[in-house]
C-alpha cells in the first residue's frame, strides 16, 4: 500500500533547480536509504514530504491515515530546555513535521516511550537541561524523541552523526526490526546494507529508487555507468569521423556544411560529465625519519576523572590506528595530546625531528566564514608543493580537490557543511603532513566524496591516527586498533575492526561456558535439537533458495522497460515482502544451524 506518493515534483532554492518531476512511491513498512552529494538537495525533499516545504510544483499525496516523524541534523531548542520538554517541543505540523491531523499518541505513552529509549541510550535525568548535553548525548535525545512518537513513516538526517559504534549498531538492529518505515539520509555503509530493502539517489536533478540493499544499488549503478561508458565510446568514434570531415576542407564536402557542422558541435558538448578523482592526485608530503613518535606513560585526567591512564607507545613508520571507544572516552583527548595541542599530566610525548602533523580536528575551529574559498587556501600557501616536484598555483590546487573556479570567489558562510569539511582537508593537506590525525572525517561527507578520500589516503604513505564511526572507513585503512574502555585505559588490537568484532562475537560465545555457576543444559540428542526443528532445518535451504530464486527474477523484470504501471508496483510490494521474509529465515536457520552444532 502507498503511504507517499510523489508526481512531478520539482524544487528549486535560491535560483538553483534541485530536482525536477519527481514521481515515485512509498511503500507501507519500506526502509529507503537515501543518497547523493552534498547540496543537492536530500534534506529539501524530506521537508517536502512532511509538508514543511511546498513543491514548486506537483503532488505529494499521503495516505489519510500516515503519522510521521522526522530526526533533523540539526535540532532547534530554547537554552534551559529540560530533557522531558524537548520530548514534547515540535508538535505542531509545521516543527514536528506531522504531516496529517492525527494525533501520534498521548502524552503519558510518548513520555514512557521517551523515557525507556533515554534509558536505553544512556541518557541522563528527564530534569537535564538539553543545552549542557554534548553533541553525541543530543543526537541520542533527539533519536529518543523522533523514536518515542510510534509514527507509521519516520525521516531520519544522519541519524549516525555524533554517534559511537556502540550506539550506532543499537540503531542498526532497532531499524531492521522495526515495522515502521522509514528514509534515511547516511553515508554509513554498513548501515545502509544492513538496514534498507531500497535506495533512492538524487543525482543530476533526478531521484531514482531502486529495490534491494546497498550492495544491489552498487551492481546496478555499474551497469548503469558501463552503459554510459558504451554510449560515450560511440559518441567519440562518430565525434572523429565529423572531425576528419571537417579538416578536408571544403571542397571535398557535401552540400551538407551547415548541418554536419551543427552535429560537430552537438557531439562535443554532449559527452558524460566526469569529476576529477581525489586518487589522481597526490599532495606533497614530507619524508618520515626512522623515529616518528614515542609516548612514555602518558597520563591526562579532566575534573578529576581520568581520561588516559599511563599509556606507553612508540610509533613507526606508515601505522594506521583507529580508535574505537564511546562518547567521551578520550579519543578526541588522545589526539590532541599526539599533536602537542595538549599537555599530559605526566608522561612525556617524543615527536621524531621530520615528523609533521596534519590535524583534521571534529570541529573545524578557526575558520573565518568571511574568507573566500580562495582566500583560505592563500591565506596558508600561494603555491602548493606537489610529490613529483613543483608546485601548483592555489587555484589549480582547489581545482584538484573538486572545487571549480566558479567557487573559488565564494564565502566560506555559502559553503554546505560538507564543502566546508572538504576544503578544509584541502587546505591541511597543503601543508605536505608526513602524520595525519583525523577526528570523524568523514562527518557531513557524501559518498563519494569519502570514496575518493578513502583512495586518497590508501595511498597515504605516512601514518594516519583515525577516529570514524564509519566501520567501511575504519575497514577500508586500519590494521590496528587502540581501544578506549572509558575509565583511561587503552587496548591494542592487531587486525581491522571486522576482525574485532568478530573478536568479540567470538568470546561473547564462550563466555557462557567459563561461569561454573551455569547448570549444563540437558542435550536433545547428537544436533541439539528437536525432531521437529531438524525437519525445519532441512526445509528451510530450500525455501530460501526457492525464495533467491523470486527475488532475482523481480530483479531482472526490474531492468526490462515498464509498459504496466500497476504490474510494477505489485513486483515491488512482492520484492520487499521477500527481502523481510529472506532476513527473517536466514536468521531463523543461523539458529538452528548454530544449535546443530552443539
Amino acid at each position: 500500500m502507498n503511504v507517499l506518493s510523489l508526481d512531478n515534483v520539482s524544487k528549486t532554492l535560491l535560483d538553483a533547480p534541485l530536482f525536477e518531476g519527481v514521481t515515485l512511491g512509498i511503500d507501507d513498512g519500506e526502509k529507503i536509504g537515501f543518497i547523493g552529494k552534498n547540496g543537492t538537495g536530500k534534506s529539501t525533499f524530506l521537508k517536502i514530504l512532511h509538508g514543511v516545504l511546498p513543491p514548486d510544483s506537483g503532488t505529494v499525496s499521503r495516505h489519510r491515515e500516515l503519522t510521521m516523524s522526522g530526526l533533523e541534523q540539526h535540532p532547534s531548542f530554547t537554552p534551559g530546555t529540560t530533557l522531558r520538554e524537548f520530548c514534547f517541543q515540535g508538535r505542531t505540523p509545521a516543527s514536528d513535521h506531522a504531516a496529517v491531523q492525527q494525533p501520534l499518541g498521548g502524552d503519558a505513552q510518548i513520555l514512557d516511550s521517551f523515557r525507556s529509549l533515554c534509558r536505553e541510550l544512556g541518557l541522563p535525568d528527564q530534569d537535564a537541561p538539553v543545552d549542557a548535553l554534548s553533541g553525541g548525548m543530543l543526537r541520542r535525545a533527539s533519536l529518543a524523541r523522533c523514536l518515542s512518537r510510534g509514527a507509521r513513516f519516520l525521516t531520519l538526517d544522519e541519524p549516525t552523526n555524533h554517534l559511537d559504534l556502540e550506539t550506532i549498531e543499537w540503531l542498526e538492529s532497532l531499524l531492521r526490526r522495526a515495522s515502521f518505515g522509514f528514509i534515511v539520509v547516511t553515508h554509513d555503509r554498513y548501515f545502509l546494507d544492513a538496514v534498507c530493502t531500497a535506495i533512492m539517489e538524487i543525482d543530476g536533478r533526478q531521484i531514482r529508487k531502486s529495490p534491494g540493499g546497498y550492495e544491489r544499488y552498487l551492481e546496478l549503478r555499474a551497469e548503469r555507468e558501463e552503459a554510459q561508458e558504451r554510449v560515450e565510446r560511440r559518441r567519440i568514434s562518430i565525434l572523429r569521423r565529423e572531425l576528419e570531415w571537417l579538416k578536408r576542407g571544403p571542397r571535398a564536402r557535401t552540400g551538407k556544411d551547415k548541418s554536419r557542422k551543427r552535429r560537430a558541435m552537438d557531439l562535443l558538448g554532449s559527452g558524460v560529465q566526469r569529476e576529477m578523482a581525489m586518487r589522481e592526485f597526490s599532495s606533497a608530503h614530507r619524508r618520515q625519519g626512522t623515529k616518528v613518535l614515542e609516548l612514555q606513560n602518558v597520563r591526562r585526567t579532566f575534573g578529576g576523572r581520568q581520561v588516559i591512564s599511563p599509556f606507553t607507545y612508540s610509533f613507526r613508520r606508515g601505522e594506521r590506528i583507529g580508535l574505537l571507544g564511546p562518547n567521551g572516552s578520550g579519543k578526541t583527548t588522545f589526539l590532541r595530546l599526539v599533536s602537542g595541542e595538549l599537555a599530559p599530566d605526566e608522561g612525556s610525548v617524543v615527536r621524531g625531528e621530520t615528523t609533521v602533523f596534519g590535524h583534521f580536528t571534529q570541529t573545524g575551529t578557526g575558520i573565518d566564514p568571511s574568507l573566500t574559498v580562495l582566500g583560505y587556501v592563500q591565506e596558508l600557501a600561494e603555491r602548493v608543493p606537489q610529490a613529483g616536484g613543483g608546485s601548483l598555483g592555489a587555484e589549480q590546487f582547489l581545482e584538484k580537490f573538486l572545487f571549480p573556479r566558479s567557487m573559488h570567489g565564494i564565502r566560506l558562510e555559502r559553503l554546505s557543511g560538507g564543502e566546508v569539511r572538504r576544503l578544509t582537508l584541502v587546505r591541511l593537506l597543503a601543508t605536505a603532513p608526513n602524520f595525519l590525525l583525523l577526528d570523524e572525517p568523514t562527518n557531513d561527507l557524501d559518498l563519494d566524496t569519502i570514496r575518493l578520500l578513502e583512495e586518497y589516503l590508501a595511498d597515504f604513505p605516512g601514518c594516519i591516527l583515525l577516529v570514524s564511526h564509519d566501520r567501511a572507513f575504519l575497514d577500508w585503512l586500519t590494521d590496528r586498533l587502540f581501544v578506549f574502555d572509558g575509565r583511561g585505559g587503552i587496548r591494542g588490537f592487531t587486525g581491522s575492526y571486522e576482525d574485532y568484532r568478530e573478536a568479540l562475537r567470538d568470546e561473547s560465545a564462550a563466555a557462557p561456558s567459563e561461569r561454573p555457576a551455569a547448570a549444563p543444559r540437558p542435550r536433545r540428542g547428537k544436533t541439539g535439537l528437536s525432531f521437529n526443528e531438524r525437519r525445519e532445518y532441512e526445509l528451510l535451504v530450500s525455501e530460501i533458495d526457492s525464495l533467491e530464486k523470486e527475488q532475482k527474477d523481480l530483479e531482472e523484470g526490474f531492468q526490462r522497460e515498464v509498459t504496466d504501471p500497476a504490474l510494477l508496483q505489485r513486483d515491488r510490494r512482492r520484492y520487499g515482502e521477500l527481502l523481510i521474509e529472506l532476513e527473517r529465515k536466514f536468521a531463523r536457520w543461523e539458529d538452528l544451524a548454530g544449535r546443530a552444532g552443539d
